[in-house]
């Protein structure tokens, strides 16, 4: 869910949105899924899984959980 939630949010800031204060609560809303996402990774390894990302790229899956959590 994160992932998708990630995808949308970003294709509406680059295609659709212009509005400025929207565009803030869309960055806010992709830190709370960026952080979910590196939360539901670490639980995945942990139980031996290992997943691989259906709407954003590796490359993009891999530099979210591999950075730190984000913070207000």
């Amino acid at each position: 869910v994160e992932e998708l939630d990630i995808y949308d949010l970003q294709n509406q800031k680059d295609n659709v949105v212009d509005n400025a204060d929207i565009i803030y609560v869309y960055d806010n809303l992709l830190k709370g899924s960026r952080n979910h996402l590196r939360s539901f990774d670490k639980q995945i390894k942990n139980n031996g899984g290992v997943y691989t990302p259906v709407y954003i790229s590796q490359d993009l899956y891999d530099s979210i959980i591999n950075s730190s959590i984000e913070r207000n």
